[in-house]
């Protein structure tokens, strides 16, 4: 099956994914301009960018007939989404343990370069050591999903996808030749956990910032159960 049979077989789920994204953004993007409320609005608003250029990134994939690596995005979309809903509580311990996260993965490559981060002088690393091993500790994003109404989307979706994102024996289906219905199966799935995932991100988004519309919530809902209908 060609990309475009693929995307013809598709194009209801492919449309509404990019309108589901379009509406989302555009209110991203609004409250932005009026400077979000919560405890790191900068950190949340970049998270939220990188959001919209993961969902972009998946898309054109899949658009371009690239669906096992569109299904890695969206993989990765799914993690991002669990972590942005977790702090969509505006709890500032979150946020410095999302943080430390990142210093801790940061100085690693800078010492592996023979160098020292810009902020070694004035971080607290043991500190920031602490909050890293219990972000990042076995079962620790499953305990993220639980506390923020996404373990469908863990179970479903974030294991699903580690098949392709770790390249193991099961992700290798749909590159046989023969296989024209796991390809059409899968980049249904790859275009569902992506509108979902966005669904999502744009529920915390509402959470933290409080600005969400009705009508906007209304839109993305009726695009969303056009193409995926409940069975």
């Amino acid at each position: 099956m060609t990309p475009a049979e693929l995307r013809a077989r598709n194009q209801r789920s492919m449309s509404a994914a990019r309108k589901i994204h379009k509406l989302a953004t555009a209110d991203w993007r609004r409250t932005k301009a009026h400077g979000p409320s919560g405890s790191d609005p900068v950190t949340f608003g970049l998270m939220l960018d990188k959001a919209d250029k993961t969902t972009r990134g998946a898309l054109l994939l899949a658009t371009r007939g690239y669906i096992e690596d569109a299904f890695i995005l969206a993989r990765s979309l799914v993690n991002l989404t669990i972590d942005i809903s977790y702090l969509s509580t505006k709890d500032a311990e979150r946020f410095r343990s999302y943080r430390a996260t990142g210093k801790i993965a940061r100085r690693r490559v800078a010492r592996l370069a023979n160098v020292d981060p810009i902020d070694e002088e004035n971080t607290d690393w043991t500190d920031a050591k602490k909050r890293a091993e219990r972000w990042q500790k076995p079962g620790a994003i499953f305990e993220r999903a639980e506390k923020s109404g996404c373990v469908d989307l863990y179970k479903h979706a974030y294991r699903h996808g580690s098949s392709y994102e770790h390249s193991d024996a099961w992700s290798l289906l749909t590159y046989e030749h023969d296989q024209g219905r796991a390809r059409e199966v899968v980049l249904h799935l790859a275009l569902l956990v992506v509108a979902y995932s966005v669904v999502k991100i744009y529920h915390a988004w509402s959470q933290f910032s409080g600005r969400a519309t009705s009508s906007t919530e209304d839109r993305i809902k009726g695009h969303f159960l056009d193409a995926f209908p409940p069975k």
